[in-house]
């Protein structure tokens, strides 16, 4: 257990690197279609000295953003008197950006264009994801579906699985461009393409190769099961028969009522819902994509997956950005929203790391005959 959650800890920004190294898993080239495809103007304000549109609405625009944030915040106008277009927007963006940030650390300010804005002030919030792999594994739903006894657990954990499949959008490693998926593929090249010197190392490969095809398989299996509508829409029925029931699991009742409740707070949000590339760093090709750091995955016991990390470490150790969720806050009008911030997040990644530690508890395949198990 130690190990393993060393392990998923170790991912953290670094400096910008210029090429992969070998055997390292490459970025998608295509991404989920979940944002809208804002334009922006980034911070460094480059695209708005060539901007060729209708000068005076973005003027306009911006400048009634302006005062609609400096209310909000309590501050005074920049006083930008004798500027031209587009000196002046850019002068007062600059001294407002500073005067935010002094405020608020965690908080930039930036100029967004888009189908109904042509040039509006907005703050952004980045969300802190803490660096860690929320990686969710499948391996002690697979062996609880495959014993009667455990039917009425199997059916919790296939409607929280099924929840977090198809509404917040969590890959499964058996998804054709799935990045988990991918470094599995490439565990497997590596293994047929090792040369073994004796029996021992001709037996383990053949151990390896077994729980790769039992992986995969197991994978396509627990996919359907996962795609099935009824397990979302029946969620929570099926939990709450559950913890009525005398025998059941404290741990596990409590953890699948607050996925319900997570739910019905937020019955059509996925975590690529809050992911915008496009308003930090869109220059950055090299970057983690949120894909590649939240997934279902095979077992975090098992002989592959000590391999697996050191490639997924390697990889994001060559990246400088990381795509974490965004809170944006548009000023386009003097009556600001103060929705509260990242509340799905808040609740959603707590929750994907209670599951994973509790699943670890049954996902030991150095113990055939786990002692502890799970109440009905």
């Amino acid at each position: 257990m130690e190990n393993i959650r060393t392990v998923r800890q170790v991912r953290r920004k670094t400096e910008q690197a210029t090429r992969y190294g070998r055997n390292t898993a490459q970025p998608f080239k295509k991404r989920t279609a979940r944002t809208g495809g804002n334009g922006f103007l980034n911070h460094q304000f480059k695209p708005f000295w060539l901007f060729n549109g209708n000068s005076e609405r973005a003027e306009a625009e911006y400048f009634r953003s302006l005062e609609n944030l400096c209310k909000h915040y309590d501050l005074l106008m920049p006083d930008v008197t004798g500027l031209e277009f587009p000196q002046n927007v850019y002068r007062s963006w600059q001294i407002t950006a500073e005067r935010i940030n002094a405020i608020d650390k965690k908080l930039d300010c930036i100029i967004l264009k888009d189908e109904n804005h042509t040039a509006t002030l907005a703050t952004i919030t980045q969300y802190d994801t803490g660096y860690h792999l929320y990686y969710i594994p499948v391996k002690p739903l697979w062996n609880w579906s495959t014993n009667p006894k455990y039917k009425t657990v199997t059916e919790v954990m296939l409607s929280i699985f099924a929840y977090l499949y198809q509404v917040v959008e969590i890959p499964l490693y058996t998804e054709p461009d799935s990045y988990v998926g991918q470094q599995y593929s490439y565990m497997e090249d590596m293994i047929n393409e090792k040369m073994f010197e004796d029996d021992e190392d001709k037996e383990f490969k053949d151990f390896q190769m077994g729980e790769l095809f039992t992986l995969q398989n197991s994978g396509i299996h627990l996919r359907r099961l996962m795609e099935e509508k009824y397990r979302v829409e029946n969620m929570e029925d099926i939990v709450l028969n559950y913890a009525n029931t005398e025998e059941h699991d404290n741990e596990l009742a409590v953890l699948a009522i607050e996925f319900v409740q997570l739910y019905k707070a937020y019955p059509k949000r996925s975590y690529l819902d809050s992911i915008r590339p496009d308003l930090c760093y869109p220059e950055v090709e090299e970057r983690i994509y949120a894909e590649q750091y939240v997934s279902f995955y095979w077992s975090g016991y098992d002989s592959l997956i000590e391999s697996v990390y050191e490639m997924i470490n390697c990889h994001f150790q060559e990246m400088g950005v990381t795509d974490e969720p965004i809170d944006v806050k548009l000023f386009d009008s003097p009556n600001i929203e103060t929705t509260e911030r990242f509340g799905f997040e808040n609740r959603l990644f707590p929750l994907i790391n209670r599951l994973s530690e509790f699943l670890d508890n049954y996902d030991d395949y150095t113990t055939p005959t786990n002692d502890k198990e799970i109440e009905q």
